[in-house]
């Protein structure tokens, strides 16, 4: 293993809120990667921290997403792939609508019921957890308690994956 001192001008930057941070490394592993530590406590709340959670800087596009997205359907069985198809649709069809917050869980329980790829809420819910897993999807209750799904990546990526995905 090489440390930072043994390949030159390589640098790692890297920073971790954790309250046992200083144990994560051992004394041989710190002096190797010759890691120099600084306290930047700034006493922020975490809302703060987390204000820029939907800049342009974070937010899935491009290639990188798309390249993902390809990689994760391969994956999945047809039922799985369809709904998350049915997901992006309906997304792209309210793309113009500025106060859509998502797919209700129950609206995708019925349309996916109708399209025969669920039989039950509890095997749609399994079927989330992948996408869940892979940050396809962002789940959020609304005001009035109703969990709603959104893929969190930007509309024209969106619409190339639903292009790709209809000429294969």
């Amino acid at each position: 293993m090489y440390s930072s001192t043994q390949i030159r001008g390589f640098h790692v930057i890297a920073s971790i809120d954790h309250i046992n941070a200083s144990l994560i490394w051992d004394q041989g592993k710190c002096s190797r990667f010759n890691w120099l530590w600084f306290d930047v406590t700034t006493y922020l709340p975490y809302t703060d921290e987390t204000s820029y959670e939907n800049s342009l800087l974070v937010q899935q596009s491009g290639s990188l997403a798309l390249s993902s997205m390809t990689h994760v359907m391969k994956s999945l069985t047809p039922n799985a792939k369809n709904i998350f198809i049915l997901l992006t649709k309906h997304q792209l069809e309210n793309k113009d609508n500025s106060t859509y917050i998502g797919m209700s869980i129950q609206d995708l329980y019925q349309r996916c019921r109708e399209g025969f790829l669920v039989n039950s809420d509890l095997t749609l819910r399994a079927q989330l957890v992948e996408f869940k897993d892979h940050k396809l999807i962002k789940s959020k209750k609304s005001y009035d308690g109703i969990e709603h799904l959104m893929i969190p990546i930007d509309n024209a990526t969106l619409t190339e994956f639903l292009e790709q995905h209809e000429t294969s």
